[in-house]
């Protein structure tokens, strides 16, 4: 953001090429505003990586509790050949591998949001950029779909022989 005056007439550039006249109250009343929103969401920033550095540390005893309790529950299964114990410790195990996927997801929102803050602190924040999966969802981001197998074109090797690439 630019601020300059001209033969006594104030232009405060918004874009690139846009340029909107203006005076000097609106230009600081502009600014305040802006200011005020870089703090709001830099004290949103700080309050969510707190929050989720809390959750990830439960979730990280909660998840290694899981995986020892799994592997014990397997080895008393297979000495006893008890398959019930055998086939809940093994479920134990994906809700330990779901626990550790929300984890790493956390970390990177984490990440994302330590990125945000340091651009707050440098003045090269842009407040456009989606922090978790409801933010995308509100602005049209990416939505997760099944993927399909490429279909098959018949070609010919050179020696005459007919072959499918996928």
């Amino acid at each position: 953001m630019v601020y300059f005056t001209i033969n006594k007439i104030s232009y405060y550039y918004i874009m690139e090429n846009e340029i909107v006249i203006t005076d000097e109250a609106t230009a600081i009343k502009i600014n305040n505003i802006i200011n005020k929103n870089k703090i709001e969401d830099l004290l949103r920033f700080i309050n969510k990586r707190q929050n989720i550095n809390c959750s990830n540390q439960f979730l990280g005893y909660l998840f290694y509790a899981i995986q020892t309790m799994s592997v014990f529950g397997n080895s008393l299964g297979q000495y006893t050949q008890n398959d019930y114990l055998i086939w809940s410790s093994i479920g134990l195990t994906g809700i330990g591998t779901l626990i550790h996927a929300i984890i790493n997801s956390n970390n990177k929102i984490n990440t994302s949001l330590m990125s945000n803050i340091k651009a707050i602190h440098k003045g090269d924040y842009v407040d456009e950029v989606a922090i978790d999966a409801l933010d995308d969802s509100k602005k049209g981001g990416s939505t997760p779909v099944i993927a399909s197998a490429p279909r098959r074109q018949p070609t010919t090797n050179g020696i005459g022989f007919s072959t499918t690439e996928i």
